[in-house]
């Protein structure tokens, strides 16, 4: 059995295509990647491996993962926006605020390299790359230090942002889930 080696690539602007191409492989294999984005490192998976994301991060299973998504209108491919949803998107996308609607969680980032990975593969289910109850990381080799099964861990840097607000939009009104970045009226 081949022993796992995780690769730790450093993001610029000269290296951000092959980094996508090498991260759309490891997603289409079936296997999570660690990303920068516009707030925290993500743990991951295309949206049919989810179960994989529960299992590394040791996260019980009834806790949602956010949906990435590279522009606004592909949040239409998971669900059909109510006006205030769609005024939320127009307002803030890309940004950091997830908007949750029919109980999908889902976020346009303001990350060139998220948005380009999206458009490649399409929606990215992720979640922030630390184990289930942990503080979030910081560095990308913060990140990955649980994780020493993830192959392949994308460097943007140290970042500082905090997590992205939560908003979940119903029939009857909006909620916030999660204080972040975004304030949310």
């Amino acid at each position: 059995m081949q022993a796992l080696v995780q690769s730790l690539q450093t993001l610029s602007r000269s290296n951000q295509a092959e980094l996508v191409k090498l991260a759309a492989a490891e997603l289409r294999a079936a296997r999570a990647v660690i990303i920068p984005t516009d707030t925290v490192y993500g743990l991951a998976v295309l949206p049919d491996n989810t179960d994989l994301l529960f299992e590394l991060k040791q996260r019980p299973t009834h806790k949602a993962v956010a949906i990435l998504v590279a522009r606004p209108v592909d949040a239409e491919m998971l669900f059909n926006p109510f006006p205030t949803t769609r005024r939320l998107m127009e307002q803030h996308w890309p940004g950091a605020l997830t908007i949750v609607q029919d109980g999908c969680g889902v976020r346009c980032p303001d990350h060139p390299l998220v948005q380009a990975l999206a458009s490649v593969v399409g929606p990215v289910a992720t979640t922030s790359a630390n184990l289930s109850g942990q503080p979030t990381p910081h560095t990308a080799a913060e990140a990955s230090a649980p994780f020493p099964a993830v192959q392949l861990v994308i460097d943007g840097g140290r970042l500082r942002a905090p997590a992205s607000t939560v908003v979940e939009v119903a029939q009857d009104g909006l909620y916030i889930l999660r204080q972040g970045v975004v304030e949310v009226a």
